[in-house]
């Protein structure tokens, strides 16, 4: 393509490059039409101020990581750049799992088809930047260098390997799933047998160990503290669904809900074959190229189902998004077909289509929605609040507790105020307690059932009368339309004992 005096060749990486690029700055612009940061982008940012080596969900590098760029940027979109850069980050190391079985065209449209599912845009919008992000970019980045370890000879590869596990695993737990993948690999092919014969694999192992153990170290030290976010998450979840078929029910409705946003993504490919003039063929050889596939792109799912077969809960199908990331290297494996120039305009055009009804979809629901989720008015409420709380008390406002989606924007866009994290009843070791006692709180929600819960999860065992009231607040759009909510509180005075 000349440009001036200049040709430049657009070669699979140059495009790479480009696309990367557009993604990154389209999916970081659109999310500042919300007025605040989603509550898990939020949560992050406030778990990494605490500079600590746990959180009460999960490990503590997104926090840590969200925190610091906050910290220096003090703005929204340096958040949203960090999730996308590390979904483009991703993108980067899935084309270069792709080379290693395809050709570079093949590698690059295995990136650009998952622009077509939402996992990679929608979610990024609703959700900012919180752990799964971070596995957006480690998935694919272990796969890449699990794959060299096994192929090639060196100490290099599994350095890499194991700091890259040791980092994922503090970023969150699910990491353990590709490791459990890649542990059944290991075991069960020959490749993989002759690994265990080398020093190199356990020196990797000894440097992720070296790399978790603050944190594992962290947890014994307070009672394994986020683990328990685990077991009442399994609690909540465990009568979704009665019965003996709950063991079916449960992974059926999980694989369905994770096939939901790969929909289009799925039509595009089909569709491609039959419009070049090809037959739908599957590949059939089973080698150790596609044993590896299976265990990286197919496992985790699996292992990720495991606990709905045996308890029969429901699994949230956001926690398996992330492990989707092999989707399309899959699909060109399995189903393979000639990447024709006629099929790579129609998929291109596929993907520009899909582009563009998305975010122009997405920038109006935006612009025009009243929701408090994106346009909470931290400003009026935080003054209602402090109000409310000084006639009352006398003393100035600075704890806040209750339903984290209310709590957490709070102390985010105003310092003077501590959101008390609900740590569903367990010891809160991020707060003053005697502090908190002798200042008082507010504690707020939207559902009367649970306000009784709230106020017990901010005041460890605080059994004293308290009355619920209400207070509204006003949330307005782009336009000007507003939609009025009403918001519950509860006032805890100052108390010695």
């Amino acid at each position: 393509m000349p440009i001036g005096k200049f040709k430049i060749k657009l070669t699979p990486e140059l495009l790479l490059c480009i696309f990367v690029i557009t993604h990154i700055v389209l999916w970081s612009i659109l999310p500042l039409l919300r007025e605040i940061l989603p509550i898990d982008a939020s949560e992050c940012i406030i778990w990494g101020s605490y500079l600590d080596f746990g959180t009460n969900k999960h490990p503590p590098l997104a926090g840590w990581l969200a925190y610091f760029v906050y910290s220096i940027f003090k703005s929204d979109f340096s958040i949203y750049l960090l999730g996308q850069l590390f979904i483009g980050a991703g993108f980067i190391y899935i084309y270069k799992i792709g080379k290693l079985f395809f050709s570079d065209i093949k590698a690059l449209f295995a990136v650009l088809l998952l622009e077509i599912s939402y996992i990679y845009t929608y979610m990024g919008i609703y959700e900012g930047f919180n752990p799964n992000f971070l596995l957006l970019f480690f998935l694919p980045f272990l796969t890449y260098y699990f794959y060299k370890c096994i192929h090639e000879d060196g100490l290099k590869n599994w350095i890499i390997l194991g700091l890259g596990y040791g980092l994922a695993f503090i970023g969150k737990y699910q990491t353990i799933m590709l490791f459990a993948s890649m542990l059944t690999y290991l075991v069960c092919t020959k490749n993989g047998r002759t690994q265990f014969k080398k020093k190199e694999i356990y020196i990797a192992g000894i440097i992720a160990l070296l790399c978790i153990l603050p944190h594992f170290t962290w947890l014994f030290n307070h009672d394994f503290f986020s683990l328990n976010y685990f077991r009442l998450c399994e609690l909540k979840y465990s009568n979704v669904y009665f019965g003996w078929l709950k063991h079916i029910e449960g992974p059926i409705l999980f694989i369905i809900n994770l096939v939901l946003p790969l929909i289009t993504l799925l039509f595009v490919y089909f569709t491609a074959i039959k419009f070049t003039g090809q037959k739908i063929c599957i590949n059939k050889r089973i080698n150790n190229d596609a044993l590896f596939l299976i265990a990286t792109g197919i496992l985790p799912i699996i292992f990720q189902t495991t606990p709905a077969v045996i308890n029969g809960s429901y699994l949230v199908p956001q926690w398996g998004y992330c492990l989707l990331y092999m989707v399309t290297i899959l699909l060109l494996y399995f189903f393979p077909f000639d990447l024709s120039k006629k099929a790579i305009k129609y998929i291109t055009g596929w993907i520009l289509v899909s582009l563009i009804i998305t975010y122009s979809i997405l920038g109006y629901v935006y612009y025009t929605e009243r929701s408090f989720a994106s346009r909470f008015p931290v400003e009026q409420v935080t003054e209602t609040l402090s109000d409310i709380y000084t006639k009352e008390t006398g003393k100035p406002l600075k704890y806040i507790g209750g339903f984290i989606e209310l709590t957490i924007p709070l102390e985010l866009y105003n310092k003077d105020i501590i959101a008390v994290m609900d740590t569903y009843k367990y010891k809160n070791p991020w707060i003053d307690e005697e502090d908190l006692k002798k200042s008082g709180a507010i504690i707020i929600g939207r559902d009367p059932k649970l306000m009784k819960k709230y106020v017990r999860s901010t005041f460890i065992g605080y059994d004293k009368k308290f009355k619920v009231k209400k207070f509204y607040i006003v949330v307005k759009n782009h336009f000007g339309k507003q939609k009025t909510y009403d918001m519950l509180y509860v006032i805890i005075p100052p108390y010695a004992n």
